[in-house]
């Protein structure tokens, strides 16, 4: 008879426990410092990492102890980014503005392909049309049609030109270039030069032969 009047106190304590166990916040899901990060910082990070000038400035440091007289001294990314017929064959493109310690000015561009044939099918286009009033330019002999100095290499997979409005150091950037890790060997170098004949080079046995 005793247990059954305690009985009520017992169903009475229950129910104020079940009561406030109700009251409760649910235990709140744990939160990592990646999911309150803003996305907006997350991809501008990834964008800072994958910087192409640190790539150019690479190269530029890997032959830096040679006397290649590149001197270049400050390198930005191109803000004009101009359109060039290339262009159309590789979405792989490094655009770039070099100033060297005596204050000239470069524009680098370089194309990068997939494969050989990519890059000479793409030259080879781009010399149908590379002559005055877009003509197209004989290998070898022709005349390349250029406002500014503009120096080209041609590479297995990939085509560089370097472009000033003052004369380009030849010399210099082949041994630069020949100096840099992913280097294969030239295909064809040459120099357009404003209202000059076009010069043709070879590179062979780490001379420059003109044609």
């Amino acid at each position: 008879m005793r247990a059954l009047t305690k009985l009520p106190g017992y169903l009475l304590a229950l129910l104020i426990l079940f009561f406030f166990a109700c009251g409760e916040d649910a235990p709140q899901k744990s939160v990592s410092l990646e999911d309150i990060r803003p996305k907006a910082a997350q991809k501008n990070s990834l964008k800072a990492k994958e910087n192409p000038a640190d790539t150019l400035q690479a190269y530029l440091n890997y032959y830096a102890n040679d006397s290649s007289g590149l001197g270049i001294a400050q390198i930005f990314l191109d803000s004009i980014r101009e359109t060039h017929f290339l262009d159309r064959f590789t979405p792989v493109i490094q655009r770039f503005q070099l100033k060297d310690s005596s204050q000239q000015n470069y524009a680098y561009q370089r194309w990068i392909f997939k494969d050989s044939s990519s890059c000479t099918e793409a030259f080879y286009n781009w010399l149908d049309q590379a002559g005055k009033n877009k003509s197209s330019v004989g290998l070898n002999t022709g005349q390349i049609w250029s406002l500014n100095h503009a120096f080209f290499m041609i590479g297995k997979k990939e085509i560089i030109l370097v472009s000033s409005s003052n004369p380009i150091s030849v010399k210099n950037w082949v041994k630069w270039n020949t100096g840099t890790p992913d280097f294969r060997g030239f295909c064809y170098i040459f120099y357009a030069k404003p209202k000059k004949k076009t010069i043709w080079m070879n590179y062979t046995n780490n001379k420059i032969i003109t044609l």
